[in-house]
């Protein structure tokens, strides 16, 4: 599915706002493009009829999961470009910022994966923001693992502070933790990977995608 410059910054928006609990209101959006709000709303139809999210006054915009999954795939772009900008060509965070602004609606997916490969796939940018994966196909939330058994981190949904704090504590996409323990009745679960121990709340444990390992 192809989009335009203009629909794709739309969507990543929207992802954002949703991945940070925010309304994507037409005034919302309307004043992070710096544009009037009809205009908005007029690229609003345009995505919902192409089945890429959903509208209403009350919830504002909210992203199907075609169009979630377009919007997670821009942001996987742009924070990979930011990375290689940064750590190999050495530019500083200001320009690599707008540099993959304008490079990650032109970039195919093919070279994004020999830049992924060349980088190592690496699970943060310069900035400490989480780089997506490209699918979530045969993924489960991290609340939904037995006790005892092992697990891949593949995305976590959070809020960009908590993404920030987790990753700080080595919960990352591709990292391998244990479900330890889920107290009967208590809305915590409690994870290992042999060197430390970690408490998530269930409600944040579902907002990260895992792959349970055989």
């Amino acid at each position: 599915m192809n989009f335009s410059a203009s629909q794709e910054n739309y969507l990543k928006i929207i992802w954002h706002l949703q991945q940070n609990r925010r309304r994507a209101t037409a005034k919302v959006v309307a004043d992070e493009l710096n544009i009037k709000p009809p205009t908005v709303l007029a690229m609003f139809r345009q995505l919902q009829k192409r089945n890429l999210l959903t509208y209403n006054k009350t919830e504002g915009a909210l992203l199907t999961d075609a169009g979630a999954d377009a919007a997670r795939k821009l942001v996987r772009k742009h924070r990979l470009i930011e990375t290689f900008l940064g750590h190999v060509l050495g530019m500083d965070e200001q320009q690599i910022h707008e540099e993959a602004e304008r490079l990650e609606h032109v970039i195919s997916d093919q070279l994004m994966y020999r830049i992924d490969h060349y980088l190592g796939f690496p699970g943060t940018d310069p900035h400490g923001s989480v780089i997506p994966p490209w699918s979530l196909q045969n993924t489960i939330a991290l609340g939904d693992v037995a006790v005892g058994r092992s697990f891949v981190v593949n995305a976590l949904t959070l809020e960009d502070e908590k993404e920030r704090y987790y990753a700080e504590r080595d919960l990352v996409k591709g990292a391998l933790w244990t479900m330890i323990e889920k107290p009967p009745g208590e809305q915590v679960c409690l994870l290992g990977n042999g060197k430390k121990f970690l408490a998530l709340s269930l409600e944040t444990a579902a907002r990260i995608k895992v792959r349970v390992q055989a």
